[in-house]
């Protein structure tokens, strides 16, 4: 007698006998096997015997119904073939056999359920280890390790690169990629990378199986790639000798724009149906992390947009003062990376330098006080919310070491690096600097030295050797890249 055996999620383990009523598959409630899936339709699929052999026929789904990876409309079963449904796999067998991945066998009547320890007793068998058991304990620990390396990553390609180094180890892989796909040009992007020292001079990565997954938008898990049919005997698998793989999708919106992937050469024990549930879990997570990452990403470009249209304002009203922001951002960027400063800091500082003069934007015709540009440029930003982090950067832009600076006469030890990093920058920058285009130094030897002078007595020291260095190196020349 041939049954449906669920081998993932809420109804695991469970076992439908396939008589001559069909079977129906879906998320309503009204299905033999419900299941609450968003990715599932309402009636989704069903399952039927027809002269002695059973098939599985997709009833117009939304995201279909798969056969060992492989899109069907309608397919006769054969014994042990995988059914995809949204994210749950189902297994076609011919005979009710015990299933050691888990701890019981339930037939589709809930009140008949079949315990495998008073059977195996009867065999002389101890009970089976509970495998299934084991990978929702490696799925939760892994869930709980990424959620601590993606949520809140200041740098999210470096985040990537944790994951997947994580994750390759917890199945075995030789490798493992990050893709993301490029929808102007359909090029797939390498974002992250995990390899291992050996294998760093080969790229196990097949295109064929990485676009199959994009257009599909469901995961793939194949122990030999040369000798899956799936595939067509692709000449980037046979050419590369690419063996076991595991590839998910990355789902934003409903739609794959991206994929892990991992391979192994071990042909002794490549991945398995538990590996492929690990690789799922985190895929989701990654999904969930990149969803934050893209709109705090748009979120982030407005606010800069905000910022540059409020320093253009400021510059058309004073064409002296024309680049200023934006070389006293360029080298404040390159003296906190050399500083050592987080990403996230750097951005901070590189939004205070071009923010640190707004305030001339209420300066008054002829001559105003030194310092009435820094007040008002303070009542600016405390007016907009979200840009408290920046206000020590307008706030001290004109204090010194010593504390000889203006409006506030601060010394060194209470003036936050950011605002010491500026106030360096924007010295350099209006003793003649001007990034080596026709400006009164420049070489910016003059300049520098004047600012060498001042190390440690009206300029903090450190940020002073950071801005000779990067002078040295080029690195104060070089444009940010704004993340």
């Amino acid at each position: 007698m041939p049954f449906i055996r669920v081998r993932t999620g809420p109804h695991q383990g469970k076992v439908f006998e396939i008589k001559d009523d069909v079977i129906t598959i879906g998320r309503d409630e009204n299905q033999m096997i419900q299941i609450l899936d968003q990715g599932v339709s309402r009636m989704h699929a069903e399952i039927f015997k027809l002269g002695g052999i059973c098939f599985v026929r997709d009833l117009n789904s939304t995201n279909g119904t798969f056969v060992n990876s492989v899109r069907i409309t309608e397919e006769a079963l054969k014994e042990n073939d995988e059914l995809l449904i949204g994210r749950t796999i189902l297994r076609y067998e011919e005979k009710l056999r015990p299933d050691t991945s888990i701890g019981f066998i339930q037939i589709a009547d809930p009140t008949t359920r079949l315990q495998l320890q008073p059977l195996l007793t009867k065999l002389g068998k101890s009970a089976p280890t509970l495998p299934s058991q084991e990978v929702r304990s490696r799925s939760i620990t892994l869930a709980h390790e990424l959620g601590k390396i993606l949520i809140g990553a200041e740098d999210f390609n470096e985040a990537l690169a944790k994951t997947l180094k994580l994750v390759a180890e917890n199945v075995g892989a030789d490798d493992g990629y990050f893709f993301m796909n490029e929808r102007s040009t359909g090029r797939l992007i390498q974002r992250a990378s995990y390899e291992r020292e050996e294998d760093r001079n080969e790229r196990k990565v097949s295109k064929t199986i990485a676009k199959r997954i994009l257009q599909t938008g469901m995961p793939l898990l194949t122990s030999d790639a040369a000798l899956d049919q799936r595939l067509n005997i692709s000449e980037s698998v046979v050419l590369k000798k690419i063996k076991a793989v595991i590839a998910v999708p990355i789902m934003l919106r409903d739609r794959a724009e991206g994929l892990l992937y991992f391979h192994t050469s071990r042909t002794s024990a490549p991945f398995s149906l538990e590996d492929l549930e690990v690789v799922i879990s985190a895929a989701l997570q990654v999904s969930l992390a990149l969803t934050e990452h893209v709109a705090n990403k748009r979120l982030r470009d407005r606010w800069v947009s905000t910022v540059r249209a409020l320093v253009t304002a400021m510059e058309a009203r004073l064409p002296r003062k024309h680049g200023h922001s934006d070389r006293v951002a360029q080298y404040s960027v390159a003296v906190a990376g050399q500083l050592g400063l987080g990403r996230q800091e750097i951005e901070h500082i590189r939004l205070a330098a071009l923010m640190h003069d707004i305030g001339r934007i209420h300066d008054p015709p002829g001559e105003a006080a030194p310092e009435s540009h820094v007040y008002a440029g303070e009542r600016i930003l405390q007016g907009i919310e979200g840009y408290e982090d920046l206000l020590p950067g307008v706030r001290y832009h004109h204090e010194r070491a010593d504390g000889s600076g203006f409006p506030y006469g601060i010394r060194n030890e209470e003036t936050p690096l950011m605002a010491r990093i500026i106030i360096v920058t924007n010295h350099f920058d209006d003793l003649g600097m001007s990034s080596g285009a026709g400006g009164a130094d420049p070489t910016g030897k003059e300049a520098l030295a004047k600012i060498s002078e001042g190390g440690g007595k009206i300029f903090d020291e450190d940020v002073v050797k950071g801005l000779i260095i990067c002078h040295n190196t080029g690195a104060l020349y070089d444009r940010p890249v704004e993340s």
